[in-house]
């Protein structure tokens, strides 16, 4: 009886850190820095290479703020679940030719995101189930 009761612990415990192993870690929504990587706009979706606009969450401030690629910018989060707000943006006003067709599309299309998703170290803005924005974790 003992040794049953030892060998289905055993098991037990066994497949509980072969699962764990075999998962990928999953990155922080607030204590990451997420670097831009595509915008999903009416025109298709772009690739994001050069100058990587990015943003940053802060759960106690609740705010988040970042880089367009040209100017600072911030605004308020809210969340809840997996919905998010963000409000009130506001940036620098320098204009920056090479980037800012980019870093108006992006600041747009922060406006009109109300959901997120993390996977592994990718995070997705969408609007209900329209991805917007594509992030990685740096």
């Amino acid at each position: 009886m003992m040794k049953g009761i030892l060998f289905i612990l055993t098991t037990t415990l066994l497949m509980a850190f072969i699962s764990i192993d075999g998962e990928k870690p999953q990155a922080d929504f607030y204590n990451t820095k997420w670097m831009l990587t595509k915008l999903h706009t009416k025109e298709g979706v772009q690739e994001v290479a050069v100058k990587k606009p990015f943003i940053k969450f802060d759960e106690e401030k609740k705010s988040a703020g970042g880089n367009g690629s040209c100017n600072s910018f911030g605004g308020s989060v809210t969340i809840k679940g997996d919905s998010l707000s963000i409000e009130r943006l506001f940036s620098t006003k320098m204009y920056c030719e090479a980037v800012q067709k980019t870093e108006d599309s992006f600041f747009s299309l922060l406006q009109k995101a109300n959901r997120f998703e993390i996977k592994e170290k990718s995070l997705l803005l969408l609007n209900g189930e329209d991805v917007l924005l594509e992030f990685e974790a740096e």
